[in-house]
């Protein structure tokens, strides 16, 4: 590793200890506001992954360029409650948002939950979305978080169930992929029911 890399990845650990001592840590994991400058490389990774592409991508297959996913990153930073970078053990691994809604619906507290992470670290997906829950109702007071799942994404579709998301319906056959006609599968946690699950636990 050059000079250059070790400097960076010093400064990625320092700065995921700094994110850890505010609180935005969980056991295994920091979580990082985004920062274009060092983390624009770091985020089209991370998109371009072929276990992002295959798990969670919707749109027409095309190869990503950094021009792309830097305006991905800067949309995502204008139309989020949260938008952070997650590592573990000072390496970044993936990416969480919480959608924002518009200014005349932010009254009912609701937001999409949006994450992605490396196939590498999938263990951690659970420990990141019990971390995001957390988050949205004992932080910013949510009272609803909800997620979209393609169908084709089996193990988010059971992480969702494990974590207690329930199922509210599916939009039929509104995404083709690979030759296929796929499903949305729309699921949703309700502050209340997040409470209980944590009074069941202790």
């Amino acid at each position: 590793m050059d000079t250059d890399s070790e400097s960076a990845m010093d400064d990625m650990e320092d700065l995921a200890g700094r994110e850890a001592a505010r609180g935005f840590c969980s056991e295994n994991l920091a979580f990082s506001s985004y920062d274009p400058v060092r983390d624009d490389h770091v985020f089209n990774c991370l998109q371009n992954s072929s276990y992002s592409i295959i798990n969670w991508c919707a749109s027409t297959p095309r190869p990503m360029d950094p021009n792309f996913t830097t305006r991905v990153a800067k949309h995502l930073q204008r139309r989020s409650h949260l938008f952070v970078i997650i590592y573990a053990a000072g390496y970044p691994i993936g990416t969480l948002f919480f959608k924002s809604s518009h200014r005349d619906m932010v009254h009912h507290r609701c937001s999409k939950l949006g994450i992605g992470i490396l196939k590498k670290y999938q263990d951690y997906e659970t420990e990141a979305i019990n971390w995001a829950l957390d988050w949205a109702f004992n932080r910013a007071n949510l009272h609803r978080v909800e997620m979209d799942v393609p169908s084709w994404n089996l193990r988010m579709g059971k992480l969702c169930d494990e974590t207690g998301f329930h199922t509210e319906g599916e939009r039929k056959e509104c995404y083709f992929k690979d030759g296929e006609w796929w499903n949305e599968v729309n699921m949703s946690m309700l502050k209340k029911d997040w409470k209980e699950r944590q009074e069941t636990k202790e």
